[in-house]
C-alpha cells in the first residue's frame, strides 16, 4: 500500500494502529497489500476503532493490530486480542476482499497463475501481459 494511504489509516485510527512502528510486531512493515483494499480496510478500521473507543481506557491497549496483509489472495487482518464483534467485522472484510480487486478496488475475483490474487479483468489482463 502506498505510504500516504498507510499514514492516513494510522492517523485516523490511532488506537487500532498504535503499534504500526513497533518493530516487535510484523506490523512494522505496514499494510502489506494493494491500494485497492484501502477502502475495505478503512471501513473495517472504523468499525473496530469505534468498538475500542467504547471500552474503558485501560482495556484499549490490548486491542491492536499485529499484521495486515494479503495471503492466498485475500485480506488477512491479525490482532493480538479480539472479541466476537471485532472478529465478525474482520470476517466480513476478509470475505469482501475475495471479490475486490487488490489493485484498484473494482469488483474482482480470485485469480491463479503464479501468485494467487484477487483482480478485476483489467488488472488480470495486465498481469498476463507481463508473463
Amino acid at each position: 500500500m502506498r505510504q500516504e494511504l498507510d499514514e492516513a489509516l494510522v492517523r485516523d485510527f490511532p488506537n487500532l494502529y498504535a503499534d504500526r512502528h513497533n518493530n516487535k510486531t510484523p506490523f512494522c512493515w505496514g499494510f502489506e497489500c494493494g491500494d485497492g483494499w484501502e477502502p475495505l480496510i478503512r471501513k473495517l478500521s472504523q468499525e473496530v476503532e469505534a468498538i475500542i473507543v467504547a471500552m474503558p481506557e485501560k482495556e484499549r491497549k490490548k486491542f491492536r493490530v499485529k499484521q495486515v496483509k494479503e495471503k492466498f489472495g485475500t485480506l488477512r487482518f491479525y490482532m493480538g486480542v479480539a472479541h466476537d464483534a471485532i472478529r465478525a467485522a474482520i470476517d466480513r472484510a476478509e470475505q469482501e476482499s475475495a471479490q475486490t480487486c487488490e489493485d484498484c478496488g473494482k469488483p474482482g475475483k480470485v485469480r491463479s497463475g503464479g501468485w494467487i490474487s484477487v483482480l478485476c479483468d483489467e488488472h488480470e489482463a495486465e498481469r498476463k501481459k507481463k508473463r
